[in-house]
């Protein structure tokens, strides 16, 4: 824990908003900053100037930043910018505001999630699991709700499940969960880390100062192919070598065994989720047909990750739009085994198919209409019509709200006048 009491604070949306309150209403003296313009921005600088906090927005006054014993860096300042290549200039601490909310968190035990694809889901499914155990939960982080600011609603009976990103665990530099699930780890966020090396090393900070009394849990995969030398006092467990149905339910076991949860409790778990909004959101089954939205799915890794959850041979597949990396090759051994029929979207049409020809059935579409036409003509009893497009979604919607919303309608409408099945 920092003792001197001057800190900069950069970033004024959710995470550095809770941190600047937290750590006024705990003696320091706050200065908080954000470039930004935004209305959430402006409306949280002026909540704090309320309470006497300073902050400033649509600017970053360099010398009084600099001139602050320490700082806490919010998760959307970017690394390449002016802000942030000068506070690491000074030589002087940048804590996250997770590694902040540690210092003060009361908590019975934190399990902490990463990985490049799956936290949120994995990270929902925890704490659903531990409150169906009978205890208290609170889940927070890079999910949404920043675990600072949920700090005063934890005491000594919660158990926080806190989803992390790569960001985040950068600055952690004494955090440390009872328990950890690293989930994957694939190339991603390069735009803001200098290599996958740099990335990797971030994610491992969930686990680098674990106690002997903890669990590491990950994959053998990965720690056989990314991290081998890696140290770690905490006991591991690979999550990989259990058996279970699926990933989800593999790892949901090893953290169930860590945390003295009944297998019985998992299984109750899994029949009741029905997914989150766009994440393998399950909003649909007709006529033995399972039809799941899972439009935040951005990447080829987050594809992987979902067949996985699928018998073989049984997914009717919509992908595709605006690529945001060329890994779709590494991906046919799976859409071979998992997928009968691709629908492909968008402008990564023609670099998909060239990756995925003689891997399964593909049928390309012009237009979401058309691929939601498609993908209900190919399904029948068993299947599921899934929307996981490993791309993003710019080249044809706002965003993959939008995308994953119409997805819902369009396969509605489609049902509803009789069509396919």
């Amino acid at each position: 824990m920092e003792t001197k009491k001057n800190v900069a604070i950069l970033g004024l949306k959710d995470s550095g908003y809770h941190s600047a309150l937290c750590l006024a209403g705990r003696g320091y003296r706050v200065f908080a900053s954000d470039l930004s313009k935004e209305e959430d921005v402006q409306k949280h600088a002026e909540t704090l100037a309320a309470q006497g906090i300073d902050s400033e927005f649509g600017r970053h006054s360099f010398e009084r930043i600099l001139s602050q014993d320490w700082f806490l860096v919010s998760p959307g300042i970017p690394p390449s910018s002016e802000i942030y290549r000068k506070v690491q200039a000074t030589g002087k601490p940048v804590h996250s505001e997770i590694e902040v909310a540690s210092w003060f968190s009361k908590a019975e035990k934190v399990v902490a999630v990463t990985g490049s694809c799956g936290k949120t889901t994995t990270a929902t499914l925890l704490a659903r699991m531990i409150e169906a155990s009978g205890r208290k939960a609170v889940l927070c982080g890079n999910i949404g709700n920043p675990w600072i600011g949920e700090i005063s609603g934890i005491d000594d009976s919660t158990t926080v499940v806190v989803e992390l990103s790569s960001f985040q665990l950068m600055h952690c530099s004494t955090f440390a969960p009872d328990h950890g699930l690293l989930l994957n780890i694939y190339p991603n966020h390069m735009d803001w880390h200098a290599d996958m090396r740099e990335y990797a090393e971030a994610k491992l900070n969930i686990f680098r100062r674990m106690k002997s009394t903890g669990t590491m849990i990950c994959r053998k995969e990965d720690e056989s192919g990314i991290f081998p030398d890696f140290k770690c006092s905490a006991r591991r467990v690979y999550f990989d070598q259990r058996e279970a149905s699926n990933p989800n339910e593999a790892v949901l076991l090893c953290a169930a065994e860590a945390l003295g949860i009944p297998a019985k409790t998992v299984a109750r778990t899994l029949a009741d989720f029905q997914g989150l909004e766009h994440r393998l959101e399950k909003f649909l089954e007709t006529n033995g047909v399972s039809f799941v939205n899972d439009s935040k799915c951005t990447t080829p890794a987050s594809l992987a990750w979902a067949l996985e959850k699928y018998p073989d041979g049984k997914v009717v597949l919509v992908c595709g739009g605006k690529a945001k990396s060329r890994d779709f090759g590494g991906l046919k051994d799976i859409v071979a085994r998992k997928v009968k029929c691709a629908v492909l979207i968008g402008a990564s049409r023609p670099m998909i198919r060239e990756s995925w020809t003689g891997a399964t059935e593909l049928a390309e579409a012009d237009d979401f209409d058309r691929a939601c036409d498609l993908a209900v003509q190919k399904a029948v009893s068993g299947d599921t019509v899934l929307l996981s497009p490993a791309c993003a979604s710019f080249d044809m919607f706002r965003d993959y709200r939008e995308r994953g919303r119409l997805f819902r309608e369009k396969i509605r409408e489609r049902l509803k006048t009789g069509a396919g099945i």
